[in-house]
């Protein structure tokens, strides 16, 4: 609270020095316990400047994870205003699956610093260190349990656009919901039901970024890149997350009120590979074919000859004429 109390007074006289005498007033806090505070700011990578005759200014905000940035920073009426922030899980899907069993609201969101046990589409293992965006939110929208299904599109659709909003970065989507840039990942979506859909409806939404991290931390055996490789840069990771969940929040508005039509044209409008030599692996059989988009409900169409089929992401594994998996 003592952290908190003293960004908040700092924050709202900016570029001004505030007097340690004032601060302690103010906060009911001794002058040594105010000094203690702001060292630690410094340490989580707050610039502060301390003047002895004039007191403390804000001058710098770190890049890194933060609460505090992050409430600021957000614009939403429901995503991320419970939010909870992880040194370390083992899973945010898993964490929140267990929050969603145990009453957790529409909107919750759980971040981590780091995850040892994150997973992609088909329990594929998802490398997640520290200095990416590892973090799930939870969404109970009113929605059939045919569009609820395509959430996890809907998603792909919000997190490049949030990206995009603070980074300049344009991202393709890989059918249904990986994010690449030329060709190499950059963002993994990993939606799943927690509950029976007729009783609970509620579907956590895990987000996998690789932002902060040199392409050499997610390994050189995967086609995978990151943000900060593509800017040349570190970017604001609390500005990152708040526009993703602005542009979340308001998509799934938009499925809620409008259904699917005009965000398929969205994702349509990201996607790669449309109009290219695609192979479809489904169970023990085989189809050789041109990818052609999405359908109304989401499914991958393929063009065959004599007419076209359709297929469901989870019961499929696709490769296209470059030998690159759609997923």
């Amino acid at each position: 609270m003592g952290r908190k109390a003293i960004l908040d007074l700092l924050a709202e006289r900016p570029g001004e020095f505030v007097s340690g005498e004032m601060m302690s007033q103010h906060l009911n806090l001794t002058r040594a316990a105010v000094w203690k505070q702001i060292q630690a700011l410094k340490a989580l990578g707050f610039e502060v400047d301390s003047q002895t005759k004039s007191g403390y200014r804000l001058v710098k905000l770190p890049l890194a994870l933060d609460e505090w940035i992050l409430e600021r920073e957000l614009r939403t009426n429901a995503l991320g205003r419970e939010l909870h922030l992880f040194d370390t899980l083992p899973s945010t899907n898993d964490w929140m699956k267990d929050a969603a069993r145990n009453g957790g609201a529409h909107g919750l969101v759980a971040i981590a610093k780091e995850q040892g046990e994150g997973r992609g589409r088909q329990k594929r293992c998802w490398v997640s260190p520290r200095g990416g965006l590892w973090f799930s939110v939870l969404l109970k929208p009113q929605l059939s349990l045919a569009d609820a299904a395509k959430l996890t599109l809907v998603a792909s659709i919000s997190v490049a656009d949030g990206i995009e909003a603070a980074t300049g970065i344009s991202l393709g989507i890989k059918w249904p919901n990986d994010l690449l840039f030329e060709g190499r990942k950059v963002v993994g979506i990993l939606g799943e039901v927690a509950g029976e859909w007729n009783t609970v409806q509620s579907i956590v939404l895990g987000i996998g970024i690789n932002a902060n991290l040199s392409r050499q931390q997610i390994g050189d055996d995967i086609s995978a890149d990151t943000l900060q490789a593509i800017l040349g840069r570190p970017m604001n990771l609390n500005t990152l997350t708040a526009r993703i969940l602005e542009h979340l929040e308001v998509d799934v508005e938009v499925l809620e009120r409008q259904g699917f039509s005009s965000l398929r044209q969205r994702w349509l409008h990201r996607a790669v590979g449309i109009g290219t030599q695609a192979q479809i692996n489904q169970g023990s059989e085989v189809f050789t074919g041109t990818f052609q988009g999405i359908s109304e409900d989401g499914e991958l169409i393929l063009a065959v000859e004599g007419g076209e089929k359709v297929f469901a992401a989870g019961e499929v594994s696709v490769r296209s004429e470059r030998g690159t998996y759609f997923q």
